[in-house]
């Protein structure tokens, strides 16, 4: 027992030192190569540091160090990918659409990768030019009155409409609901109700009943109550905007010019 007790404890610290294991990884593919130059087969050569690298994205997104298990664990998994993707071009599985659509989009990346951080001096030319789209649109905030009904309205309803009488007043005549519409522009009324009806709002004067519109809820009535104008905010207050909105523009041009030369690189043929 003496004699084998510390034979068994060097073997236990052999087996868990790294190196180790790196040989026997090594081993194993020394002997893989071999088996497949024997038998005919394709070769795939794995990278440990790519091996590395997946271990350490694990533990990045695990937030822990990964057990030896594990890490073996994710290198078998990356050699199953590599193996399932050479398999995969072999049977031109490759060759399909969205796989296509995949790897264009990737060499956009690729291709637009070059793009610097701009100056100020640049920044705030971009800010001037297309100052269209950092304006907000004109907003109100109005007051919708529902009345649960499509027919006319009770008697003297509509003279407090046009007297531009407070809801609670005209709701006590006829029954329906009232609620307010914060800060709403064109496009939200437009997309709520009708083009015709939206346009009809903005265009009213303050605290007159615009209506009515017509739907499976009865008859809509507006009064706009806060007109908020439209509005370019200050460079300063969106730099940072402006800075993402200046990267993916000139992303965009550099793209253009690095697929444009690609062009010349090619001879389209179309099949009829």
């Amino acid at each position: 027992m003496s004699e084998n007790q510390p034979k068994s404890s060097i073997l236990r610290k052999l087996l868990r030192e790294p190196m180790t294991h790196f040989v026997v990884l090594a081993l194993l593919l020394f002997g893989v190569y071999g088996a497949s130059s024997l038998g005919g087969g394709e070769l795939i050569e794995i990278s440990q540091q790519d091996i590395d690298a997946r271990i350490f994205m694990q533990e990045l997104s695990s937030g822990r160090e990964l057990t030896e298990e594990e890490s073996e664990q994710v290198a078998a998994f990356y050699i199953e990918e590599r193996i399932l993707v050479r398999e995969a071009m072999r049977l031109e599985l490759d060759n399909d659409a969205r796989i296509h659509d995949m790897l264009a989009q990737k060499m956009r990346h690729v291709l637009s990768g070059g793009v610097i951080q701009p100056d100020e001096a640049e920044l705030r030319s971009y800010y001037d030019t297309n100052h269209v789209r950092y304006t907000s649109l004109e907003t109100v905030t109005v007051d919708e009155l529902v009345f649960n009904t499509t027919d006319e309205p009770a008697p003297g309803v509509a003279a407090m409409l046009a007297a531009g009488e407070e809801p609670e007043a005209i709701l006590a005549l006829q029954e329906g609901s009232v609620s307010p519409l914060p800060r709403v522009n064109l496009l939200d009324l437009s997309y709520i109700f009708d083009d015709e009806f939206a346009g009809e709002v903005f265009a009213a004067a303050m605290n007159e009943w615009v209506g009515p519109f017509v739907s499976t809820r009865g008859q809509h009535w507006m009064r706009v109550l806060e007109r908020t104008a439209a509005e370019l905010p200050e460079f300063d207050e969106i730099i940072d905007r402006v800075r993402l909105d200046w990267i993916a523009t000139e992303e965009d041009r550099l793209l253009q010019i690095e697929v444009d030369q690609l062009w010349e690189d090619y001879v389209i043929v179309i099949n009829d």
